[in-house]
């Protein structure tokens, strides 16, 4: 039987993680996009050293770009207890525009932690002396935890091989998805998949919702297929309403989304931005069903990045998702039309510039890269 559990903030989610490598009885599997050496990295990084002394196989494989600025030594300690850990393109290599943007701790293929949480201080104690990040881990244990070890033994496999052959045998696989039961499926996407499952999952929970849609996202600026999904459950009576961050830590990001607000207005779509912290969640909530994972609704995500996302079916997880996302909407403050068309020229141009940087400029430049790559 696989039990689900949703762990809100790094307050929940990283005891949850540190106890279960401490329980770790013969692999652990982590891969993340940023791996800070901050006190909540060193903290993972010593509980990984105690697992492989211990005898566990522990493999740590992050990305080149997202942890570039941890230093040379300090997987070191790691290494010499038998821990393997690998970088997904390094920086020394170039700097190639498809990162690995998932995140997921994998123990004793039997217990999973997946969402938008990356190790680092900003998602327990704060940094900076900013708040914490607000953010949600899904926990996940059971027998179908396994079916994602074949997911994360590609992306590793992905250090060592060269781009065209391994786009080629993900093409191959593609057919293939991450299976899963009833309750949960696991679902991956890279640049060299053209169906695009993660961003076909989203709108395929758009249009059977019935009733409500509730996102939380910390980064927004889908393709206009999804725009226009929401825009459709609206106009057939369901209650939309997005939440966002006002705080910030890609000024592009929040520009570009917020040009995006007249649009949803007019549509009927209610939109929020959450006040106490930067808001970091990937997750959606529509009637019954729930998906989260490292994805955010924004173009990167759909097309470029490597994601691994969760499809959940459950009531009960449902609820206490919706539960959070009221108690954040409690910290929140509406986005009215009016307030949206009286702002200043400024920011117009900050809106239409960063549009432009992130649907056009980083989508040509992945596209000429893949195709540089498969010469």
């Amino acid at each position: 039987m696989t039990t689900l559990r949703l762990l809100k903030n790094g307050r929940e989610a990283f005891p949850a993680m540190l106890e279960a490598i401490d329980r770790a009885a013969t692999s652990i599997a982590l891969e993340m996009y940023i791996f800070a050496s901050d006190e909540t990295g060193r903290e993972f990084r010593e509980h990984f050293v105690d697992a492989a002394k211990r005898g566990v196989r522990v493999m740590v494989l992050i990305d080149g770009w997202g942890s570039w600025n941890l230093p040379k030594d300090f997987w070191d300690d790691l290494r010499a207890a038998g821990g393997l850990v690998r970088l997904f393109h390094p920086m020394l290599k170039g700097l190639s525009p498809f990162r690995n943007h998932r995140k997921l701790l994998l123990v004793d293929d039997r217990t999973a932690y997946l969402g938008g949480m990356n190790i680092a201080d900003e998602y327990r104690r704060g940094a900076g002396g900013e708040p914490a990040w607000r953010d949600t881990m899904l926990e996940v244990s059971g027998t179908e935890v396994a079916l994602i070890r074949r997911s994360f033994s590609r992306m590793w496999a992905h250090t060592e091989a060269p781009l065209r052959r391994f786009i080629s045998r993900l093409r191959r696989d593609r057919g293939n998805p991450v299976p899963g039961g009833e309750r949960i499926r696991f679902l991956e996407s890279g640049p060299e998949n053209p169906q695009r499952p993660v961003r076909r999952a989203y709108r395929q929970v758009i249009a059977h919702a019935e009733r409500n849609i509730d996102v939380a996202m910390g980064y927004f600026y889908p393709h206009g297929r999804l725009l226009r999904a929401f825009k459709r459950a609206v106009r057939r009576g369901v209650r939309v309403r997005l939440l966002f961050s006002q705080k910030t830590d890609v000024a592009a990001a929040r520009w570009a989304a917020r040009g995006l607000y007249g649009g949803l207005l007019r549509a009927g779509v209610e939109v929020f931005e959450y006040l106490p912290a930067m808001m970091h969640e990937k997750l959606m909530i529509a009637d019954g069903a729930l998906i989260i994972g490292s994805a955010n609704l924004d173009i990167r995500s759909g097309s470029i990045n490597y994601e691994l996302v969760a499809m959940v079916t459950d009531g009960a997880i449902a609820a206490q998702a919706r539960a959070d996302f009221e108690e954040d909407l409690a910290s929140s403050r509406p986005i009215s039309l009016a307030e949206w068309n009286k702002r200043p020229l400024i920011q117009k141009l900050k809106e239409r510039i960063s549009s432009c940087l992130l649907a056009r400029i980083d989508i040509f430049v992945a596209r000429r890269e893949m195709a540089k790559k498969m010469r």
